[in-house]
């Protein structure tokens, strides 16, 4: 039997949604195989098994994740003003149109204690040998502020998937309807800059 691309997209995209909405231990193969419209030897025919399917949706999902980040830290015709815009915005984006890709990859991550990272194409020196590192080691020294890029680098990550990860808990402290949970991120896209921007003290 000759593999279909359109079959095989179909059943990859169904694991994808099952196991980031569930996790790998919650997805069974025949639920992956009834959601995608097949049967469980096709989808053993074109993955051979639960694991495999799993190992190539989290290598795309670790893509997707982190991915877009090395096109604008690594771009040297933006400030880092800029910089720090468009990884948030960048964020934001992947987030909205996916709200369960950052908890899923950071928890698979630290069950894999990120051995399949090494796998994902994503340079161990992505962030220091990047133009953001250099921008930002230059502003700290500027202004003598003592922090680590790195630490700049994780608060803006954190502080934009944080509202995802945590959404039951903003839901039930604060009352907050699902559908506002939105509007609630568009005003952290505007915000998160700000409070990056004043960490570093950079001119407006």
């Amino acid at each position: 039997m000759q593999k279909d691309d359109n079959t095989e997209n179909r059943i990859k995209e169904t694991a994808k949604k099952l196991f980031q909405e569930k996790g790998f231990d919650a997805v069974r193969t025949r639920e992956i195989a009834e959601a995608a419209g097949i049967n469980s030897a096709l989808l053993h025919y074109y993955f051979r098994s639960k694991e495999r399917l799993f190992h190539i949706v989290m290598i795309e999902s670790i893509t997707e994740m982190f991915s877009f980040l090395q096109q604008i830290i690594n771009n040297p015709d933006t400030s880092l003003s800029q910089k720090i815009d468009l990884i948030v915005d960048g964020y934001m984006g992947v987030i909205k149109a996916n709200p369960n890709l950052a908890l899923f990859v950071l928890n698979e991550l630290h069950v894999d204690s990120g051995k399949i990272i090494k796998e994902s194409g994503l340079a161990k020196n992505m962030l220091t040998d990047s133009s953001f590192f250099e921008q930002m080691q230059e502003q700290l020294k500027k202004k003598s502020i003592k922090m680590s890029p790195l630490q700049i680098m994780l608060n803006t990550i954190s502080l934009s998937v944080m509202p995802v990860i945590a959404q039951p808990m903003i839901v039930h402290f604060y009352d907050m309807e699902i559908g506002n949970i939105s509007d609630f991120l568009e005003e952290r896209r505007k915000l998160i800059p700000m409070w990056i921007k004043g960490m570093l003290q950079l001119d407006k």
